[in-house]
This record gives structure tokens, C-alpha cells and sequence, in this order.
């Protein structure tokens, strides 16, 4: 065996490192598209080529290792169709070998690769460091490495010093397959691009309302049962009223014996698979399985055909526990992860506020109210698993009521509880919505498929900083890392799924291996042009949005429309198109009037993305501040000139939208700034029956020269919406042309809301967007 210490390499190339990477240009990127980028990279001369001549040398004493030789040899193989040898590394010759150095190490993931026209050598002092050495050779080889069919390629590999480990311990990604159920081998081919990218934890989401998919044993019916649908809903949660479902039973679950095979899969590729199991609430298909896990034993509970949050959960009771601990038991004799994932999230209290049993637990156990019902319920799980030697993960809501001692806290409703429990010194992965929720568009929603909504580009997944500024150095050494979390409301096969998660992974890997020094947009992007070959490779069933037209509309100091175009691709040339006239971009376009605007990406006089098109409105009122009768912090059109921004809302941005009270008439009033002939004004109305936002059936528009003693200008009777789906309006008022200064808009409320069951004590609620007057 040969051990080398790292210390003198590292310190060697330090200063090296310091002078290289000064002038390290992206003439070098293009040789070395390594995705997640490595802590350190010297540029060198040469090459080195893989031919028939060349061998792989490691030690025959450390089987891991040994199986990672062979497994790189055969996959040569198997895309060129050289068989490489494998050689104890006491045999080492000169020249032509690839060799596998043990070397002290602290860190069992880092690993060092230097490449010269000679030797390939990857220095380790563990299995995973190798594995992840292997990682990034791959990505110095051509694209075609990754494929499963031998090619005519030139396999060289250009001359590199690489010094690398991870910065963050934690790198996960989640994937739910309970709203929709995913094979076995689909899931080792997720397995696979987790490892290519660096991930090591893989958070595999098996129970909740719409689904129980683990076996266990000792209560059959949970699969029986509880892992079978009647149907699914068609379409968006709130996109029709009366609800529609596709009549077709939907079930699946994964047999122990599935998941161990999964479980020893991920081990090989060093990921670490950790199991959610949902309580307390997201829980239905439990109760569909065993009504009397229920705080009132109801046998009517069924598995859940549509997404959301439901009212019935676990019941915190004794027989309740009893059943926990057995389905427990059973994973963790199926997951050998330190951690379990217990859910935490969402979950109702209605159930246990009208319960007998769960009020008098309450006063027993001396807790405030049902928030701290929920940490008593977390508690006596977290002291379970941890006597044997477990520890748990949780939603941020287990900080409800009390944190528990030894949790883990996954923080998704933005920061705030990942610095709550930091701060209380316990451990927390982060994972905000905001940044790390793939289930949102990634692209122009017009032209997206269906997702639950928000939008999160690439470009905007590399810009996340894990660690909050809010945290003291010590404090933040309690961030263990983050992850990207799938939900497949909307993904209904697995195609989808990677449309979703890819490329966006990528620019996660990055943010969580590479040190935010290293970090650069540029240099990333310049590499994702090869990334997607390789995903072409791996038969992945990525989104192309990175070669797409991205908008940004702003306004300026004058109160025009502004809209910048960009594109993520760094080599593309944007075309666009405004009043039928053909234009090349170079700034952004001020707008003088109501246009649309149609852009597309070329490379080399061809179209690379969709041609992607965007309306905008342009008035007297462009740009103007305004007052509302009510402010929704929810819906609230996602800034302050949101009626005014230019930017008409659309069916698929529902957050876009500008909502009012409930039951209450919206007014709107805005200051023009100098008394102004007007003589057309127009709205935007969303009509969606199934949210509650039903149309106004009476506007009135009124004017004013001082503000105070206003005039009716007009006023327009609404007809019913007639669609089941959402439905825009945008009436005008035409009126004789009338010198105003003010303007105030008053929309009528529709009252009744035939999708709320309260009727008429909730009322509807009125949805608004872009305001305008010529």
C-alpha cells in the first residue's frame, strides 16, 4: 500500500492555486466542465489518453476500493471497448495507468485527481473519496462516457491538479411517491444522478394522505388499504368547481424487500437513504387502513383522491404510539440511516380540539393547548427512536410547542425555523421554498406543464446561500447542509419528474459542494452546455428552459414599462419581435405603448429554445402608486405596483393576482398626479369558482379633480363566469371624455361562494390585475 500524507500536496499547490486561479480564464472552462465545481483547480498542459495500454492500479487489500476500479474498467468497456485492466497497486508501472493512492485524509468524501500525459492518479483516504475522485474523472472525459453503447470517441483526459471535498456534510434531494408512485427502477436511475452530481442523501417520501407505499408487515392493510386511491382529480387543486377526477383507481407501494434492494443500491453509490414516515397529520391513508387511529374511530375516512391538507390525523393515544412503534420498528430494520423523518407538518387540530380524550391528555400532561399536544406527540417519537439509537428529522413545524432536544429541524417555510433551531442549538438542514421547492415552473408558466405554482429558474437555485446572516459563526455550525425537495402533485410519471428536478440539481450540487468563493454563475453555465449532453447520455428527460428567453419587467424613473431579456445559455443571441418589426437585442426595450413582445434564443443563426411571448399594458396609470381598501400579504400581486406594473395577470401565476377581504367590495384609488382628460378604463378579473374568487358583477369607476367630492364616470354590470376552469376578464368602461385628477374603483363583491361550504358568512373574494386608463 502507498500512503502519502495530503498535507504536502495541499500545501504545494496552495500557491500555485493562488496565482492560477487569478488568470484562470474560460479558455480552461471548456476543458474542465466539472459540475458541482471543485474547491481547487490548476489548468496544466497535455493530456492523457486511455488506449489499450492502460491499467488500473489500487490496492487488492481494500475491496471497496477495488470494486470502484472495476466498476470505472467496465464502464470503459462498455463505451469503448477497451478492457482495462485492474492490477494490485504493488505492480505499479510508470506510464498509462489510472491509480487508485491512499492518503491521509480528514475528511472521508475529499479526494485529490491529478492528471498528467502519464498517470491518472486519484488520492483517497476512503471509499466515498475515491468514489467521488471517480466523479469528476468522468466529467474530464468526453459526454459519451455516460452512455451504454460502445462509440468512436477519443478518450483523453486533459491535465489537471484537483483538490477537492464538499462543503457541506448534508446534500439531499427528496421525492415524494405517495401523490404519485414510482417503480424501483426509476428510482435507481434518481439514485444515479444523485451520485453524479454529489449528492449523499436521498429523503424518500412513503406515506401520506394520498398514499401509504411501504410494506409493513404486522399491519398488512396499510398496502391493502391504505396504498390504493379510488381516482385522482384532473387538473389544478382550485382549477374547477365542481372538482372533476379521472375514475381510475391509482395505488402502489414498494415490498421490504424493494426497499432494502434500494437501500443497498444507494449505499453502493455512498447515499444514504432516509424514510419519511408522516405524523401526525398527513395521515389519511393510515386511517383509511385502521379507523381507530383516529381521534373518533371513523370508518368512512378514505384514502385521500385530491391534494391539500385534511382535518383527520393521528389521534395521540396510547394504541395510537403502540401502532407507531411497530411501523417503526420495521423501518428501521429496512433503513440503516442514523436519522428517521417523521413529518411534523401541516397538521390540523380540529380533530383533537373536539376530542375528549385529546383534552383531557392536554390537561394531564399539563401542555398550553393542541400546539403543545403536537410536541408531546413528537416527543414521545423522538425518545423512542432515540433508544435505539436514532435520531429524528422533522418539518419546521415540530419547533411548534416546544422543540424537541435531539431533533433535526428541516426548515421549509422559508429561514426562519432553521434559525430558530440553530440558534437553540439544534441541527438543521435548509430547505426554503423559495429556493429549494422543484415543483415549480422553471420557465414562462405560459408555456410550462402544470405545476402547484411560484417560479424558480436555474439561475435563481444557484443564487442560494444556505447559511442564514442572521447566524453567529458558532451558531451556523449547526447548518448541516440542505436540500431540494420534490412533490409530485403534478408529476404524474417519471418523465416529469426529471423535467422538473433537471438541470435545476445541478445548480443545487453546486451550492452545496462547491465554496461560495467558487462559486461563479458564469463559469457554471459555460459548463452546463456539456451537462446537457451528458443528461442526453443518461437518457434524462430534461427541461430546456436554460435555452429559453427569460423576462424581466421593471419600471423606470418616469414610470415606463422596462423590460430586460436573457437567456441562461451564454452563447445565445436573442432575437425579438415588437409591432411585427425583427430586432436583435442588445438592452432592454422601454415600452411607449400596449405590445407584445416575442423572444427567442439562437445559436449560429438557429432557434436553441421555445419562442416565448409576453403582453404588456401601457396607460395614463403606468407606473402609478395607488391605495386598496385591504391589504392580503398572500396575495398581494408580488410587489407594490402590481396594478400598475404593466404586467396583466395570467391563468397560471395565480400569486400574480392582487386579492381583497372576503366578503367585502374592493376599492382602489390612485392619484394621477395632474387633472387629465380620460375617457376608457380598463381591469383585470379573475373568475376561479373553485378559490372563491368569483367576478365582480357591478364595477363603478369614479372621478375626482380634488380628491374629496368624487363623480360617477361609469359603471358596468358584470355577467356571470360561465367556465368550470379559470376565466380572465377585462371589461372596459367607456365614457365621454372627463378631466379627473383621482380615480377611485369599486368592486362590488359577489357574496355567496358555491365551493365554500360556509356559504355566505365567508363570501367570495375578489382577484385583481392591472388597472388602466387612456
Amino acid at each position: 500500500m502507498i500512503k502519502t500524507s495530503s498535507a504536502f500536496l495541499r500545501s504545494s499547490i496552495c500557491l500555485f492555486f493562488i496565482i492560477a486561479s487569478c488568470t484562470f480564464s474560460f479558455m480552461n472552462a471548456g476543458k474542465y466542465t466539472i459540475i458541482p465545481y471543485p474547491q481547487q483547480l490548476i489548468p496544466a498542459e497535455g493530456s492523457f489518453k486511455i488506449n489499450n495500454r492502460t491499467a488500473i492500479l489500487c490496492d487488492f487489500k481494500q475491496p471497496a476500493v477495488l470494486k470502484l476500479a472495476q466498476q470505472f474498467s467496465n464502464q470503459i468497456e462498455i463505451v469503448s471497448g477497451m478492457k482495462l485492466p485492474v492490477k494490485n497497486i504493488e505492480n505499479a508501472d510508470s506510464v498509462n495507468m489510472i491509480i487508485f493512492q491512499t492518503i491521509t485524509e480528514t475528511n472521508p468524501e475529499a479526494y485529490n485527481l491529478i492528471v498528467s500525459p502519464k498517470t491518472i492518479r486519484i488520492q483517497a483516504q476512503a471509499a466515498n473519496g475515491f468514489f467521488y475522485g471517480i466523479q469528476t474523472l468522468y466529467q474530464l472525459l468526453p459526454p459519451e462516457v455516460y452512455g451504454k453503447i460502445k462509440k468512436q470517441v477519443k478518450w483523453f483526459v486533459s491535465c489537471v491538479n484537483i483538490s477537492d471535498a464538499p462543503r457541506f456534510a448534508y446534500r439531499g434531494l427528496h421525492l415524494d411517491v405517495c401523490r404519485h408512485f414510482f417503480p424501483v427502477e426509476f428510482i435507481k436511475k434518481y439514485i444515479d444522478a444523485m451520485a453524479i452530481h454529489k449528492f449523499n442523501t436521498f429523503h424518500w417520501h412513503l406515506t401520506d394522505d394520498q398514499g401509504w407505499r411501504i410494506e409493513i408487515k404486522k399491519y398488512p392493510k396499510l398496502t391493502e388499504i391504505g396504498s390504493k386511491r379510488d381516482e385522482t382529480i384532473i387538473g389544478y387543486y382550485f382549477e374547477r368547481f365542481p372538482q372533476q377526477f379521472d375514475g381510475k383507481p391509482y395505488g402502489g407501494f414498494y415490498t421490504q424487500d424493494e426497499a432494502r434492494e434500494i437501500v443497498a443500491y444507494a449505499a453502493e453509490r455512498f447515499i444514504t437513504v432516509i424514510p419519511e414516515i408522516e405524523m401526525p397529520g398527513h395521515a389519511q391513508a393510515a386511517l383509511a387502513a385502521y379507523p381507530y387511529l383516529s381521534c373518533n374511530n371513523d370508518s368512512t375516512i378514505k384514502v385521500a383522491t385530491k391534494w391539500g391538507i385534511f382535518k383527520d390525523v393521528f389521534c395521540p393515544g396510547d394504541t395510537t404510539f403502540s401502532f407507531l412503534q411497530d411501523v417503526l420498528t420495521e423501518i428501521m430494520a429496512i433503513f440503516p440511516s442514523k436519522y428517521i423523518h417523521i413529518g411534523g407538518d401541516e397538521c390540523p387540530k380540529d380533530r383533537w380540539k373536539e376530542s375528549a380524550e385529546c383534552q383531557a391528555l392536554i390537561q394531564k400532561e399539563n401542555l398550553k393547548d393542541e400546539n403543545g399536544l403536537q410536541s408531546y406527540f413528537i416527543h414521545r417519537i423522538e425518545n423512542f427512536l432515540n433508544a435505539h439509537g436514532r435520531r429524528i428529522i422533522g418539518w419546521d413545524e415540530i419547533l411548534d410547542g416546544g422543540l424537541a432536544p435531539n431533533a433535526t429541524v428541516m426548515s421549509w417555510r422559508g429561514t426562519k425555523g432553521g434559525i430558530v433551531a440553530a440558534k437553540a442549538g439544534n441541527d438543521v438542514i435548509m430547505t426554503p421554498g423559495n429556493y429549494c421547492y422543484f415543483d415549480k415552473f422553471q420557465a414562462s408558466p405560459e408555456t410550462e406543464p402544470m405545476t402547484i405554482g411560484g417560479y424558480l429558474p436555474v439561475s435563481m437555485v444557484y443564487q442560494y446561500e444556505p447559511v442564514p446572516t442572521e447566524l453567529t459563526n458558532n451558531e451556523a455550525k449547526h447548518i448541516l447542509g440542505a436540500q431540494a425537495n420534490v412533490w409530485t402533485e403534478y408529476m404524474p410519471d417519471s418523465r416529469r419528474v426529471e423535467y422538473m428536478v433537471y438541470p435545476r440539481l445541478a445548480a443545487m450540487s453546486e451550492v452545496l459542494w462547491t465554496s461560495k468563493t467558487n462559486r461563479n454563475w458564469n463559469i457554471f453555465r459555460n459548463n452546463m452546455k456539456t451537462q446537457f449532453q451528458r443528461y442526453k447520455e443518461l437518457d434524462i428527460n430534461c427541461s430546456r428552459a436554460f435555452y429559453e428567453v427569460q423576462f424581466q419587467s421593471s419600471l423606470t424613473a418616469d414610470n415606463k414599462v422596462q423590460v430586460a431579456l436573457n437567456c441562461d445559455d451564454p452563447d445565445a443571441e436573442i432575437h425579438f419581435s415588437i409591432n411585427g418589426k425583427n430586432q436583435v437585442y442588445n438592452q432592454p426595450i422601454v415600452l411607449q405603448e400596449s405590445t407584445e413582445i416575442s423572444a427567442t434564443a439562437y445559436e449560429h443563426g438557429k432557434a436553441v429554445g421555445k419562442t416565448i411571448s409576453k403582453s404588456y399594458v401601457v396607460s395614463m396609470l403606468t407606473g402609478l402608486s395607488y391605495t386598496k381598501n385591504f391589504e392580503n400579504t398572500w396575495y398581494n400581486g408580488g410587489n407594490v405596483n402590481a396594478l400598475t406594473d404593466g404586467v396583466p395577470g395570467n391563468a397560471k401565476a395565480y400569486t400574480q393576482w392582487v386579492a381583497f377581504r372576503k366578503g367585502g367590495d374592493a376599492e382602489i384609488r390612485i392619484d394621477m398626479k395632474k387633472a387629465q382628460s380620460i375617457q376608457r378604463f380598463s381591469v383585470g378579473i379573475l373568475n376561479a369558482p373553485a378559490l372563491c374568487c368569483i367576478i365582480s358583477p357591478e364595477i363603478k369607476l369614479f372621478g375626482s379633480l380634488n380628491g374629496t367630492d368624487y363623480t360617477l364616470l361609469a359603471q358596468k354590470e358584470m355577467p356571470k363566469g360561465t367556465l368550470p376552469t379559470w376565466e380572465i376578464f377585462r371589461p372596459e368602461l367607456i365614457f365621454p371624455s372627463t378631466e379627473v385628477r383621482y380615480l377611485k374603483l369599486v368592486l362590488q363583491n359577489a357574496g355567496n361562494c358555491e365551493a365554500d361550504p360556509a356559504g355566505v358568512t365567508n363570501g367570495s373574494v375578489l382577484f385583481v390585475d392591472e388597472i388602466s386608463a387612456w
